[in-house]
């Protein structure tokens, strides 16, 4: 037997193995709340499907702005225009921020008959230039006229699928029921996997896009995220001001609620921090929806604001693709449809009846319902 000479110290307890470790009840999660617009559509706008082909309708009111085809000279008793399906009789329009036109006929190809100079600001022609600003102002029909020409809009049909997310883990039987410091293990990993289980369903609701494969009885299908949907109020700015902040969140606010999300990666949200300070204020706790949220104070506007830790690149130092973007989001036209009795449903014991072991998983089939694009935003390209 081994023989100590020395007083007795830590170094011979280790050679002994016999030390006590002190180890924390529980394991840190470097990123317990990675989804939070997963988080704020499961809390807020959520609703149960029972089709993977998720379909709905949009509609707009009748458009109020065209532009000119071809420039317009002062005596042209015709104009040419880029949509003649915007136009009827009986119409007043502006051209180019001056002159107001009556059309006079109900136009069945571009060129559109008018009368020139209505009005006592300009009483003659004035001349615009190809792809001149045509606005619409009101209609003017004379006494005892016959009813106007029908015009109304379309509805489009509007689609996207629900996705098949599974996040499975398992342990074996001995492992099970081993002792171990910092929980038990099985545990430990339910919780990792519902962290990236929510990790996959958010990137798709952000990126993804959609997709049915045809090649079998068996389709797979991919969710369309919200970021490919849309085409509108989209800014690429570098230089983030608060100037150009404020003319995004213009375009942003044009349609909808005036109260809306806003997304951003951690560097377009340190700037909007530094140059917002006075107008930032905490949002409360019961009313935050489980996403940390602050509240930027803009002209009768209420944007929200939370940093979303996805928007990033595996370099910090990379600020490019999505760690410069930052999304406007109007979450009353967002909803998360998903199929089945739950959002992620914990499906345990699926092991084969053999399995010296167990196996679970987390299992969701879910998709994104958005609507009316230009009530969204997009800012992309910020580095600083």
């Amino acid at each position: 037997m081994p023989v100590s000479t020395t007083a007795r110290a830590t170094g011979i307890l280790n050679t002994e193995s016999r030390r006590v470790r002190d180890v924390s009840e529980g394991i840190f999660k470097l990123e317990p709340d990675s989804a939070p617009l997963t988080v704020l559509m499961a809390r807020l706008r959520k609703k149960q499907v029972d089709d993977p082909k998720i379909e709905w309708f949009e509609d707009e009111l009748i458009p109020r702005f065209d532009t000119l085809g071809n420039a317009l000279a002062a005596g042209d008793a015709t104009m040419t225009v880029s949509n003649f399906a915007y136009f009827r009789s009986g119409d007043l329009w502006q051209v180019a921020d001056k002159e107001i036109v009556l059309v006079t006929a109900t136009p069945t190809g571009t060129s559109v008959t008018i009368t020139r100079g209505v009005g006592v600001t300009y009483t003659t022609g004035q001349a615009a230039a190809n792809g001149g600003k045509l606005r619409l102002i009101a209609s003017s029909a004379a006494e005892n006229a016959l009813g106007r020409d029908l015009l109304s809009t379309q509805k489009v049909p509007k689609f996207n699928y629900t996705e098949i997310f599974k996040h499975p883990f398992a342990v074996s039987r001995t492992a099970k029921y081993t002792k171990t410091f910092a929980g038990k293990d099985m545990v430990e990993e339910q919780a990792n996997q519902l962290i990236e289980h929510r990790k996959d369903i958010e990137m798709a609701f952000l990126i993804g896009e959609k997709f049915e494969g045809s090649a079998s009885t068996l389709p797979q299908r991919s969710t369309g995220g919200i970021l490919p949907y849309l085409v509108t109020n989209i800014s690429t700015i570098a230089s983030l001001t608060e100037a150009a902040f404020e003319g995004f969140l213009r375009r942003a606010f044009r349609y909808g609620k005036k109260q809306k999300v806003f997304l951003g990666a951690s560097n377009v949200m340190t700037i909007i921090n530094g140059f917002a300070r006075g107008k930032l204020q905490i949002v409360p706790k019961d009313q935050s929806y489980g996403v940390t949220l602050n509240e930027y104070m803009n002209s009768g506007r209420r944007l929200m604001l939370a940093e979303h830790p996805l928007l990033e690149n595996e370099l910090q130092t990379d600020i490019s693709g999505l760690a410069g973007y930052g999304i406007v989001l109007d979450i009353e036209d967002l909803v998360l449809r998903y199929i089945g009795p739950n959002l992620a449903e914990l499906q345990t014991n699926i092991q084969a009846n053999d399995r010296d072991g167990r196996q679970d998983q987390y299992l969701s089939e879910v998709g994104l319902e958005s609507h009316l694009e230009k009530k969204h935003g997009w800012l992309k390209g910020v580095t600083s």
